[in-house]
């Protein structure tokens, strides 16, 4: 009896122990990325100092990083357990995710959307003011005009939303909503678009 009772202790003793490092493994994220910037293989080395002979890693790879240390004025990365590599041989970089680029409708009465593929006003794509989007593209057409994506063939001015962090440089797009005519010094167009 007292066989059974050990043998269950042990057996959800060591049910608890897996599901804890199941828990740890999800949990664990790193905010820091150390990528390997050797020509050949990045020798990694012991939290003593001493390089591991039989593991190296890849040129141009990705490790996330633990402690840091300092061995004889030289600078490691923790990359596994007691594996550490030289700050001299990777480049850091911070691996937070960048918030959404999102856009909120400014103009008092929505704005229309413009089909990338008709390269004109969509009939059955409106957006009402205050709606935010998450943006796409940016672009830039041969006049100069910039519009961003707002799904995926529909586009609007960037004059009509305003944004949650500063735009990146367009992407020339020259004949996006554009047409002949609009070169004429005579021309005049109905909207602000």
């Amino acid at each position: 009896m007292k066989f059974a009772k050990s043998a269950a202790f042990i057996a959800a003793l060591a049910m608890a122990t897996t599901g804890a490092l199941f828990v740890t493994q999800n949990d664990a994220q790193a905010a820091t990325v150390a990528t390997t910037t050797t020509q050949g293989p990045a020798w990694l080395y012991t939290s003593g100092g001493k390089m591991i002979t039989d593991r190296a890693l890849a040129p141009n790879t990705k490790w996330a990083v633990g402690q840091t240390i300092t061995i004889n004025n030289e600078k490691l990365y923790q990359v596994a357990t007691n594996e550490y590599l030289k700050a001299s041989d990777s480049s850091l970089s911070d691996n937070t995710a960048q918030a959404p680029l999102i856009g909120t409708v400014t103009s008092s009465h929505g704005t229309l959307t413009i089909s990338k593929k008709l390269n004109e006003f969509s009939n059955s794509f409106g957006l009402p003011q205050g709606s935010q989007w998450r943006i796409g593209k940016y672009i830039i057409n041969r006049l100069g005009k910039k519009y961003v994506q707002v799904s995926g063939d529909e586009y609007v001015p960037v004059t009509h939303m305003k944004f949650n962090q500063p735009l990146p440089e367009p992407t020339s797009d020259p004949d996006f909503f554009y047409y002949k005519e609009m070169e004429d010094p005579n021309y005049k167009p109905l909207t602000d678009y």
